[in-house]
């Protein structure tokens, strides 16, 4: 039995949320992935590599993200741009 493959999740279009909520997750994926960084001084050398990686792509997801809302203040429809 094989189950059936979703959607790409890099070609779905963002769900719907307030630019509030998206700073939110963009900043919690920045702070995941310090958190990570800081993690990795303490473990083996194979687990730091995976810790890297996973650190990388928090930080890369958080910056899909950061782009996201540079075009929600473009178009006029995030009323408060970002200050971080």
């Amino acid at each position: 039995m094989t189950l059936p493959m979703g959607p790409d999740p890099m070609t779905l279009s963002p769900p719907a949320l307030a630019p509030d909520d998206w700073r939110r997750l963009r900043d919690a994926l920045r702070y995941q992935g310090r958190d990570l960084h800081h993690r990795s001084y303490a473990v083996t050398s194979q687990r730091r590599e995976l810790l890297w990686e996973e650190m990388d792509h928090c930080l890369a997801l958080a910056d899909r993200i950061a782009a996201h809302l540079e075009q929600l203040s473009a178009t006029g429809a995030d009323p408060a741009p970002e200050t971080t």
